[in-house]
Parts: structure tokens; sequence; C-alpha cells
């Protein structure tokens, strides 16, 4: 399970982000578990960051909640609203899981369920972008 201590790493923050990041983990840590349960993903550790987020080496844990002063990513990032999250998905068994449900009978159907967006998996190796703000597009899976 991914928490708010893991997810924020210490970085201040205020209590409209503690809040977004909590509906954010919510609704992450249930599809993780689905995934799980249907044993199409394993809970793993990055090995930068010694958690289940991704992030650079070092284990700055750019994959969670990014301040508003971080170069990493967008300048609008919703990683800086505490409205996304990459999780650490190695091998994209996360991904793969998704992909399933977006195509085919009930499209879209996981990641609707959960009220999340994600950037497509080309684009994300190694993680799985997870976000509950809504792209420009509209598309439950989008490029960035």
């Amino acid at each position: 399970m991914i928490t708010l201590e893991t997810y924020f790493q210490a970085k201040p923050h205020d209590a409209e982000q503690e809040i977004m990041a909590d509906d954010l983990l919510v609704r992450v840590n249930a599809l993780i578990d689905e995934a799980v349960a249907a044993k199409a993903f394993t809970h793993a550790v990055c090995p930068n960051t010694g958690t289940e987020i991704s992030g650079s080496k070092g284990g700055t844990g750019d994959g969670g909640f990014r301040l508003p002063t971080a170069t990493t990513g967008s300048a609008r990032s919703s990683h800086k609203e505490a409205k996304a999250i990459d999780v650490y998905d190695q091998k994209d068994n996360l991904d793969t899981y998704l992909h399933r449900f977006e195509h085919g009978v009930g499209a879209n159907t996981k990641l609707e369920e959960h009220g999340l967006y994600r950037e497509a998996p080309a684009s994300t190796p190694t993680w799985c972008h997870l976000t509950t703000r809504a792209p420009g597009s509209r598309k439950r899976t989008f490029n960035p």
C-alpha cells in the first residue's frame, strides 16, 4: 500500500495538497489491489526510491509529490498538485492489465471505475503514471 508518508517523502505540503493526495492514493491503491488480486501485478520496490513509487537514481522521489520548484517533468505537472503518481512497474504489468480493459468490451473500465487517467505506456517505461486530473483530451490514456 502506498501511503501519504511515502508519497510526500517529507516534502513540505499544505492541507489541500494532502486532501488531493489522499484521494489519489485511495483510488490508486484500490486499482493496484484489484490488479494484484487478478494476479496481473505484483507489488515491487523501486531500487532508486526504496518505495513502490518510481523515481530517479538517488531516491529523490520524483514519481510522487513534486515541489513547485521541481524541474522534473512539466512545469504544470499534476505531481505538483498532489494529483499524480508514478507507480513502479518495471515489467509494465500494471499497464498491460489496464490495456486489457481499454481494448474490448467495457473499454476504459478500470480507469473509469477508479476515476483515473494515465500517460501512454510508451512514454512511461518501468512506471505507470496515474493521475486524477483529466488531460485536455479527456482520454483515459493520453500522450504527454
